[in-house]
């Protein structure tokens, strides 16, 4: 595999040469005489300096550079910078990687090791998401930042400057776009000066297309009616979205400065937050998928909660392979045709809407030998995405003795109606005009929704809300010896909520057959909410003392201190546990909560703890009484935010605090040659696992530790060949304390922490040669290597038994919370036991075994792949949730070993019209990396490259401009990351694709200058 990937990026740079070679033959642009690369200006340590007067490594890339490059959004940085990978993930995010470090945690009191800045404050945004518009230039600080920048830049930042109003003249650009997906994009500027000191700059863009994801259930006939599907698209995966700036500037002083900004973005499309599922369906119901196969099946339906809750109650065939694969009884009215990358197969079509709203703001003020800043911003956003779960159209439900003529039979009804997550993501958009019901279908308070329940239907929803706010005062001296500083203080403070719900019709089965809702059904669910709110605080120092005229010595100090509280709620399963003698219990309010409502609980629910409970409860302000406690015990009530907190002696609120900073030299070889050597020290807080049950307190944390990166590195930079190359490199070397990193146990993610090793090295370099008129060449080079300490365990889901043959992998199959979640036991009792285990019957209403050993469910060992765990207990057999395999020597995840970047540009004079002719090609390879830290052959992502191709036409005046270009060229089917579902989602993964391969023609005005 090597050796032909090595070949394809040697074939690749041949292209490459080939276009080289062309531009010698061409005749080139005629004034060559000031082919100078031009001086970029950072703001890396808060002050405006030329990059390769800065002692960091950093990459910035002008406005001009993100168009000529084809530079968008985020994901397309880690093509551009040396050492970052950019992959969307799970639940609507995002992770931003710089030399192994970003975020591998799945828990909303998480952060990532990538700060992301606009106009140096610290702002989160939706990086999938989020496009540049009217940029003066991109900044990415590499490696930690501990001073300056500070808190969650364990790994780097990312600083988007924007350009701000001008006060010379009115002026401004309009840019239209068209491409392949029925592509249109469409950008503008309109600079407009007010007074000789105050002018107002407005930016937006707006982009449509269609998906990028055939969907194959559209047309599709059923074998059962000859009818096709309706309501459904053919294309999924669309754009539909925008984004609006608007900055006022005003010179209030001949020293002072001030500016103001509103940014908003929005999105309302079908935008697919998981394009497919990877899986080879196993032969037995143990663990869905096989282990590191790769293939387009569905999970075995007897691994997952769905599945196994289908076949207790008699809707599908118990222990049914499913899939439509050869031998299964399960039958499908829409089979499920052979899938790709980008082909899915679905009647749930994604929902996903998203929106920010961003108030910034600066003040500058210079007196004598100093500088007075602020900067502040307040953010507003909301997110909600839903889409099929099973990334399928499900079988049909069957006719059985706990479910007599179906689902929807069982109704008289020919759709069932379902319930939706109760009330939505924002004002916006909740669930339409809300049908909230009486209790008769489904859970009271929730909001019917009409679809087709004849065969199994599932879907999941993540949703979030936030606010926040930040500001940071400092100041900056310009002194004429040798000593200069700046010093200065940050605060911030959020609070917000996140849900993540998985709805099943087979989950209802459930309260059908416990009688809860008499004649309906319970829309039991799986799931969370998570209440979060943090803040805290920064005082910061960083002093340069000139040794002498060329060696500057640098200490910076940071002390960080920040909060976090939350109020969580999981839930699984939980309508079928409410007492059917009083099923409105812990039900009928519940959508107030998700609304921002401060009683936690029904009128009945109150009644019954004896005492009024609110909100406030949950942050301790209010006593939890007696007969809270009991009535909680006896009755598994819908767990109230913070409630099961409480009950389990699990903390809701933790601080962590840290000191920060760099100590180093910079010397000035030469006008044109910079070394530097800095020590740093990088920070990024904890938080907090979901509640923890008192049997498993021993073995998890309540907390996950916080991060910190101590780093040696040294670098230089240098301008040589009279100005006509660019040329920088680093080395590095880190000691990662504390990496944050996420297990799937007993349907929870839950955070650890280890430690690892990092090092490597990396060069840039852009070059005007001058035996090639007109050509341009830029490129990188990074070399990154990631070690996990020895000594760091963990449980490996996919490999419970650590390899070890004295342990056997089995399947809890009894409804409830842990239904489908693999464990181990003991093999010699295990085989000991079964003849008992399968003769034993724990159900006497369906007469099933501890160990059913229905067809298809036994392994080719004799063993079944089912066993009820409480069964196990009781007949003496030793079980563990999983054995610790050591970690030691493993790569991190998200990092791979090798990257190239290579960019080719040549100018000419046009033939036709009275300007230049551009012609660009970039390339990008990165080598195979890993998705998870325990870099099993199924965690492996192939290395890949991609192919931009542009061809730009620029005015002699300036005035328009048109390009024509192509985006992965070679149409790849690039891997950026992946995701591993849970043992009760039968361990399928989601997999992340960069874009298609996008052909299309733009054309642009300007005005004004």
């Amino acid at each position: 595999m090597q050796s032909l990937q090595l070949n394809r990026v040697l074939s690749s740079l041949k292209t490459l040469t080939v276009l080289f070679c062309a531009a010698f033959t061409t005749q080139a642009v005629a004034d060559d005489s000031s082919r100078q690369i031009e001086e970029v200006i950072v703001t890396a340590q808060r002050a405006s300096e030329s990059i390769q007067d800065v002692p960091i490594a950093v990459t910035a890339l002008s406005g001009d550079m993100l168009d000529d490059r084809q530079i968008l959004g985020a994901s397309d940085l880690q093509m551009n910078a040396p050492n970052v990978t950019f992959t969307a993930t799970n639940f609507g995010g995002s992770s931003f990687s710089i030399r192994g470090i970003g975020r591998l945690v799945i828990a909303a009191s998480g952060e990532n090791g990538v700060s992301t800045h606009v106009n140096d404050i610290p702002l989160g945004t939706n990086l999938t998401a989020v496009e540049f518009v009217d940029v003066s230039r991109v900044e990415v600080l590499r490696g930690p930042q501990g001073t300056l920048y500070g808190r969650n830049a364990t790994g780097g930042a990312i600083n988007v400057v924007t350009n701000m109003p001008e006060v010379d003249g009115v002026k401004g650009f309009v840019d239209a776009e068209i491409g392949s997906y029925n592509n249109r994009r469409y950008k503008g500027m309109l600079n407009i000066p007010v007074t000789d000191t105050i002018a107002v700059r407005a930016a937006g863009m707006m982009l449509d297309r269609d998906g990028y994801i055939t969907n194959l259930a559209y047309g599709q006939e059923s074998s059962l009616t000859g009818e096709t599907l309706v309501g459904i698209n053919e294309d999924i995966d669309g754009r539909n979205l925008w984004t609006g700036r608007i900055t006022a500037s005003w010179a209030f002083s001949d020293n002072g400065e001030a500016w103001i900004q509103y940014n908003q973005f929005s999105e309302d499309d079908d935008r697919a937050r998981i394009t497919n599922q990877i899986c080879v369906t196993n032969e037995v119901p143990l663990q869905g998928c096989k282990t590191g196969e790769f293939g387009f099946e569905g999970p075995h339906l007897g691994s997952t909660t769905g599945g196994i809750f289908g076949g207790y109650f008699g809707a599908q065939f118990f222990g049914d392979r499913g899939n439509d694969l050869p031998g299964t009884l399960t039958e499908y009215e829409y089979t499920r045709p052979q899938l790709g990358y980008r082909t899915m197969h679905t009647d749930f079509e994604p929902i996903y809407r998203s929106e920010e709203k961003t108030v910034s703001m600066g003040i500058d003020y210079r007196f004598d030998d100093y500088e007075v800043s602020v900067l502040g911003a307040y953010q507003e956003t909301d997110f909600l995405a839903r889409q099929d779960y099973n990334m399928d159209v499900g079988p049909v439900l069957r006719t059985a003795a706990t479910n007599p003529a179906s689902l929807v039979g069982l109704l008289g009804l020919t759709s069932y109606p379902t319930t939706a997550p109760a009330g939505g993501a924002g004002e916006d958009w909740g669930n339409g005009p809300c049908n909230y019901n009486d209790g008769t279908h489904g859970v009271p308070g929730g909001c019917i929704a009409d679809v087709d329940q004849s065969r199994v239907f599932s879907y999941d929803q993540s949703s979030s809300t936030s606010e926040y706010w930040t500001v940071e005062a400092r100041l900056a001296s310009d002194l004429d010896g040798p000593i200069n500083f700046i010093i200065g203080a940050s605060a911030y403070d959020s609070g917000g909520s996140g849900d993540y719900y998985v709805f099943a019709n087979t989950l209802d089965l459930l309260g059908t057959a416990t009688g809860a809702y008499p004649g309906s059904f319970n829309s039991t669910r799986a799931g969370n909410n998570e209440g979060l709110e943090t803040d805290g605080h920064a005082y910061f120092a960083e002093v340069y003392y000139d040794l002498d005229e060329k060696t500057k010595f640098t200490l910076g100090l940071r002390r960080n201190k920040d909060n976090k509280f939350i109020a969580d709620s999981n839930a699984f399963l939980d309508a079928a546990f409410i007492n059917p003698a009083n099923p409105s219990l812990g039900y009928s309010r519940e959508a107030e909560f998700v609304q921002g409502s401060d009683t936690v609980g029904s009128p009945d629910r109150v009644a019954l703890y004896g005492a009024t409970v609110l909100f406030e409860a949950a942050k301790g302000t209010a006593p939890f009484s007696a007969e809270r406690l009991a009535a909680s015990a006896a009755i598994p009530l819908v767990p109230q935010p913070g409630e099961r907190r409480k009950l389990t002696g699990s903390p809701q609120d933790f601080t962590w605090e840290e000191t920060t900073g760099r100590i180093g030299v910079d010397y000035q070889l030469s006008d044109d040659n910079l070394l530097y050597a800095f020590y740093s020290v990088g920070y990024k807080p904890g938080g907090f696992n979901p509640p923890i049950s008192e049997a498993f307190q021993g073995d998890i944390k309540f907390d996950f530790d916080q991060e910190e990166i101590s780093s040696i590195e040294i670098g230089s930079k240098n301008t040589l060949m009279d100005g006509t190359m660019k040329l920088n490199g680093s080395l590095f070397m880190y000691d990662y304390e504390g990496l944050q990193i996420t297990r799937i146990a007993n349907n929870s993610s839950i955070n650890d922490n280890i430690d690892a090793e990092i090092w490597g090295g990396e060069i840039e370099f852009e070059w005007y040669p001058d035996m090639l008129p007109g050509v341009s060449i830029d490129g990188s080079y990074s070399y990154l290597n990631t070690e996990v300490d020895n000594g760091a365990e963990s449980v490996d889901p996919t490999n419970r038994t650590a390899g070890l043959p004295e342990w056997t992998t089995v399947n809890e199959w009894v409804p409830g919370p842990t239904a489908g979640v693999n464990y181990v036991v003991n093999t010699a009792a295990f085989t000991a036991a079964v003849p008992l285990l399968t003769t034993t019957v724990i159900d006497p209403a369906s007469g099933l075994q501890a160990a059913p050993p229905l067809p298809g469910t036994v392994r080719e060992n004799g063993l079944p792949a089912y066993l009820n765990r409480a069964s196990a207990t009781a007949f003496g057999i030793e079980s563990s949730n999983g054995i610790a395999q050591d970690l030691g020597g493993n790569s991190l995840p998200n990092s791979p070993e090798h990257t190239l970047k290579l960019g080719v540009a040549y100018a000419m004079p046009s033939p036709v019209f009275d300007g230049d002719l551009i012609m660009r090609l970039d390339y990008y390879w990165q080598d195979d990396m890993y998705a998870r830290e325990f870099n099993t052959p199924g965690d492996e992502i192939e290395s890949w490259d991609q192919f931009n191709l542009s061809l730009i036409f620029e005015s002699a005046d300036g005035s328009w401009g048109a390009r024509l270009w192509a985006r992965n060229l070679a149409d790849e089917d690039n891997i950026t990351g992946h995701y591993l579902t849970s043992d009760t989602s039968g361990f399928y993964r989601n997999y992340f694709l960069t874009e298609p391969r996008i052909v299309g023609a733009s054309i642009r005005y300007n005005f004004g200058y």
